[in-house]
């Protein structure tokens, strides 16, 4: 037997506070932020407490915006800096003139109760709240036409007719908070679509101001008008994206006198459709409301205290409840239909229900409307809620809530750190589901377990992947699973002609990807395989939300599936600062299909412009333990490594292919894509592999050489020839003897010229041995050597060459060898010069000769460098002594009778010498020079005064 409740009480319904689990997805193509001369602007026609702004002069906090920021169930969350709230139509038709003009996007925005992320913004936009657009313009009680600005809540509406006995035609739960705007813009189904039908047909009139500022007029009142295109049927439903609903006519119906429910135990959920055919063949026209409700879905109202309608006994056994709504013009009446449907449902021979329980006054009848209302809030205090509105068949509602409940189980995900509960409840006189998954928090494991299997499921049903919550941000990709693609062109169409500059609720309803593409900013389509996108899976360890959804964009707008579970993800994106990240190396280092990348490898393929695997193998912590490394060399990794060494080190004979630093080198190139494949070991590895394998691998390296034939100290090798250190050049001041005047170098080319004279120079600085020196008048003159006391000096310096022995026909003896053998031509320059004038040193290229100044003098003087310089110190005091020597030679008693012959006959030469270089006025040297030439004394005697002539008559010099 039914009973009657004995007490019921309305339970408050509160709005759950905001999550910051998740956040917005993009930002719109093309669009500016606000900025503070915006504000300034809107400032001149708003009132200023119209305006929130962190960009007013009066700055609001992150605490103030943050109400208007983030969506209802604190899923979704925009970045929005500046709220405005008009309050009459004029206004937000300047608002709207504005942002079209300067590009800027704008959120509508009603009571913020949606499910789906379509109210509040995708980033920066500028968030146009209704709220203070919130007066009736007219009632009439006659045909119960209403007519009230958009931001009208609907719970005031309904209090406003009520006494006018009339009924507002929606129903929602969120009535308390949900403006008629909104809920016309989302087309709202609610409780009583049964009853009195969607808004499509119960609103008469729209006041609309589109993209540019135009008010479009049509809030007629009339039931009546077939004058062309319903206009207004466009902007139900279309959420925001084609203009701003500012005022709504609608029909209210008349107010039931008689209202009644009960709630019904049903044994199987096979029993729900046999009973609604019944329910509506008996109750026929007093029939306003039929609801489903799971058993999960009771037991966590009853938990969570929104009433209890049944006892613990008489739920047993029942798999589902249902509740149903009677309205009609008499009390009498509608109880009697009602009862006589119960007792023939009780009565029945197969009754198809097993108990339940009718209100017997209106606080009972509230309190059954709590259980079935209060389950949307009892969801929101078990965890956090994974909603899918969707419309199928009626007779699949049971297997889809089953069928998604196993799915999940199969994927390891049923238990209370992932998913507590699968339950369902929904509108059975409408089709309307409410899939809910209650999770003990926001994962993305669930979420790509999740999408987009529903998504096929409702397809394979022919069903709607949206009810009535309205497609938002959520569902955008999820689009074509219900509509076909002619229908989303043409849906484009329309959105292009009302907003061609996209400023209105950008990135909703239609899919962003798509939304770029037509303005000309989709990202190349890198992540791509066989023509289908890569599966990628973001792995928990990357916990910011904000990143999670940023990186999830990126991985779509360039052609990637970031929504694939970690068993089917080919690539699995996790935060490589975290202990995770190698164990999931670890773990699929056995898998050829599966890669982990950490979340910075999206970026670098994307600036790349192609896709590069990292090698998923386990680090090998070090390569000189014995024994095989953990990580096994295969031959790509041998063939990458001879490269490696052919483009450094080509040549073996140069060395330095077991240095650490070529190894540490190739490591560090880990972190191009290119060179992914070096993390598959440690440069120790790397070099030990070498080490181990050189006679193999420097067979291969030299193929590659042979190849590429670089040439040898090529730039990039290193390794081959030392590289000289930069040291400062010491400049050495040229004397004014070495500046010579280019006349007298071609007059004195002219004097060799003459038949017999000894060749030219070939250094024009060899001119100052010649005696020659710079005049004031730029003409070089010689000296004159007068005779000088022997304590004076001449006035130009003259240097004595080495005495030659002349040529004899009788044997002589050698000379005694001096301390070192050096001939003119090697007579070393002063170390100031030799050390300017040294050529930088290389290292011995290969089995090449030592250089000159490193061979050996059989003395070990070139090991010395402090006996090197004392020889030099003693030969060049030698040389400048040896004339002066001379004439005391034979006053020396250690001196032989050989030795003197010799200096005599030396003294005889070199003083017909002296003779002919005083009278010719050349130096000794310049005569002796041409004396060891031609070997007779009087031809040099001659040769050197036709020099002299030729110089007097050419220049005049005496």
């Amino acid at each position: 037997m039914l009973r009657a409740l004995s007490t019921s009480r309305r339970v408050s319904r509160r709005l759950p506070p905001c999550s910051r689990l998740s956040s917005s997805t993009a930002t719109s193509p093309k669009l500016n932020s606000v900025a503070a001369d915006d504000v300034a602007h809107f400032s001149k026609f708003l009132a200023p407490t119209s305006i929130v702004s962190s960009l007013s002069p009066t700055p609001a906090t992150a605490d103030e915006l943050e109400q208007f920021n983030v969506d209802w169930i604190g899923r979704f969350r925009g970045q929005s800096n500046t709220v405005l709230k008009p309050k009459t139509t004029e206004e937000v038709s300047q608002i709207l003139k504005w942002c079209n003009e300067r590009r800027i996007g704008v959120c509508p925005q009603g009571g913020n109760t949606g499910l789906v992320g379509g109210s509040v913004p995708v980033k920066d936009e500028v968030i146009l709240s209704l709220a203070n657009m919130n007066k009736i313009r007219s009632f009439d009680p006659v045909s119960g036409i209403l007519v009230a600005d958009a931001g009208c809540i609907l719970q005031s509406l309904t209090d406003y007719v009520a006494p006018h006995h009339h009924i507002m035609p929606i129903d929602l739960g969120a009535k308390g908070s949900c403006q008629i705007g909104g809920n016309v813009a989302t087309n709202a189904g609610g409780l009583r679509l049964l009853r009195y039908g969607s808004l499509h047909g119960t609103v008469l009139g729209l006041e609309v101001v589109l993209p540019d500022g135009t008010i479009l007029d049509q809030l007629t009142t009339l039931r009546k008008d077939n004058t062309g295109y319903d206009l207004k049927q466009l902007f139900i439903g279309a959420e925001g994206t084609l203009g701003v609903i500012t005022g709504v006519s609608i029909l209210t119906p008349p107010a039931p006198q008689a209202s009644n429910n009960v709630v019904l135990a049903l044994p199987s959920f096979k029993n729900v459709l046999p009973l609604y055919q019944i329910v509506k063949r008996q109750l026929s026209e007093v029939l306003s409301a039929f609801e489903f409700i799971d058993r999960t879905a009771y037991d966590l109202a009853v938990k969570h205290g929104q009433g209890r309608a049944l006892k613990e006994d008489e739920i047993e056994g029942a798999e589902c409840f249902v509740l149903v709504e009677t309205s009609g013009g008499r009390r009498d009446h509608d109880e009697e239909k009602l009862n006589d449907l119960l007792e023939s449902l009780l009565t029945a021979d197969e009754p198809l229900i097993n108990t339940g329980v009718l209100a017997q006054n209106p606080a009972q009848f509230i309190s059954l409307w709590a259980l079935r209302e209060g389950v949307t809030e009892a969801v929101s205090k078990e965890g956090k809620a994974y909603k899918y509105d969707i419309s199928i068949p009626l007779s699949t509602f049971q297997d889809v809530v089953d069928q998604t409940r196993e799915h999940l189980r199969g994927k390891g995900l049923l238990h209370d750190k992932a998913v507590k509960a699968v339950l369902g409840y929904g509108h059975v006189g409408d089709g309307n589901l409410h899939l809910n998954i209650v999770a003990d928090a926001f994962l993305p494991e669930i979420q790509d377990a999740l999408e987009p299997y529903i998504y096929e499921v409702v397809q394979s049903l022919r069903g709607s992947i949206s009810a009535e919550h309205g497609i938002g941000a959520m569902k955008t990709h999820a689009l074509p699973y219900s509509k076909s693609q002619v229908s989303i062109d043409l849906m484009k169409k329309i959105k292009n002609v009302f907003d061609p500059h996209g400023i209105m609720n950008p990135c909703k309803v239609l899919d962003y990807v798509d939304a770029c593409k037509v303005a000309g900013m989709l990202l190349r389509q890198i992540f791509i395989e066989n023509n289908q996108p890569i599966p990628m899976f973001i792995h928990p360890s990357i916990a910011n939300p904000n990143a999670r959804t940023a990186l999830s964009l990126r991985i779509m707008h360039s052609g990637g599936n970031p929504h694939a579970s970690a068993q089917s993800a080919r690539v699995i994106l996790a935060d490589p600062n975290t202990e995770i990240f190698q164990s999931l190396v670890k773990t699929y280092q056995g898998d050829p299909n599966k890669y982990i990348e950490s979340y910075l490898w999206v970026k670098k393929c994307i600036d790349k412009g192609a896709v590069t695997f990292t090698p998923l193998v386990y680090k090998n912590p070090g390569g000189r333990r014995p024994g095989e490394e953990r990580t096994q060399f295969t031959d790509d990794d041998e063939e990458r490594l001879c490269q490696w060494i052919a483009d450094k080190i080509p040549y073996k004979e140069t060395g330095g292919r077991t240095g650490n630093r070529l190894y540490q080198q190739l490591c560090d190139q880990a972190g191009d894509p290119e060179y992914a494949w070096v993390n598959r070991h440690t440069w120790q590895s790397w070099r030990e592999r070498y080490k181990k394998n050189a006679t193999r691998l420097d067979s291969m390296i030299a193929a590659i050489v042979e190849q590429k034939r670089p040439a040898h100290g090529e730039k990039g090798q290193y390794g081959y020839v030392r590289q000289p250190e930069e040291k400062p050049k010491r400049t050495r001041k040229k004397r004014k003897a070495d500046q010579l005047d280019d006349g007298f170098v071609h007059a004195v080319e002219g004097l060799v010229g003459l038949p017999g004279m000894p060749p030219m120079p070939p250094n024009p600085q060899m001119l100052p041995h010649m005696g020659m020196h710079q005049v004031p008048n730029g003409y070089p003159v010689l000296p004159v050597e007068p005779s000088l006391p022997s304590n004076s000096q001449p006035p130009h310096p003259v240097v004595y060459a080495p005495m030659v022995m002349p040529p004899t026909s009788q044997p002589q003896p050698p000379p005694p060898p001096p301390p070192q053998q050096i001939s003119p031509a090697e007579h070393r320059k002063s170390p100031a010069r030799e050390e300017d004038e040294e050529p930088e040193w290389a290292v011995k290229v290969g089995n090449a000769p030592p250089p000159a100044w490193a061979r050996s003098t059989g003395d070990g003087s070139e090991h010395n460098p402090q006996k090197r310089q004392k020889v030099n110190e003693g030969s060049e005091t030698e040389e400048a002594a040896a004339p002066e020597q001379a004439p005391r030679a034979g006053s020396d008693p250690t001196i032989d009778a050989q030795a003197l012959v010799a200096l005599a006959s030396i003294h005889v030469i070199d003083h017909t010498l002296t003779e002919i270089a005083r009278e010719s006025r050349f130096t000794v040297e310049e005569v002796k020079e041409f004396y060891d030439q031609c070997g007779e004394m009087e031809q040099t005697r001659n040769r050197f005064q036709e020099m002299r002539q030729f110089l007097q008559e050419k220049f005049g010099i005496h």
